[in-house]
């Protein structure tokens, strides 16, 4: 994987939630996702509604606030059945809205990347 591509470093200024999107939007992943209920998953951009059979997770990233540790949110990083890559960007543990977990517990295929590798959970 190229770390250039992976996590630029002419960023220092901004949260790492927001250099790991402009990472991701580097790799591809340009729409923004948005979960409208336990079954549909909404492209900001074209208003497309996709179902959780029809989104793989290629992979996700979780962060911690600083000063706040409930504070949690995860990034993922997605593509559709028809191509389409962007990222959804949620709170993690329980401050995650119910239609959001259930709709991400209903996805498939998720899969981790680490450097050269790739782990795929089923769920």
């Amino acid at each position: 994987m190229n770390n250039e591509l992976d996590f630029p470093e002419e960023m220092p200024y901004m949260s790492p939630l927001t250099n790991r999107v402009e990472a991701s939007k580097l790799k591809g992943f340009t729409e923004d996702f948005e979960v409208a209920s336990a079954t549909s998953m909404i492209d900001g951009g074209t208003r497309t509604a996709y179902a959780p059979a029809a989104v793989t997770i290629v992979n996700f990233y979780r962060f911690e606030g600083m000063s706040d540790p409930g504070d949690s949110n995860i990034l993922y990083e997605i593509e559709t059945n028809d191509g389409t890559k962007g990222t959804l960007v949620t709170p993690y543990g329980p401050g995650c809205p119910a239609h959001v977990a259930d709709f991400v517990t209903a996805i498939e295929q998720i899969a981790k990347q680490r450097a050269g590798a790739v782990d795929t959970i089923v769920s």
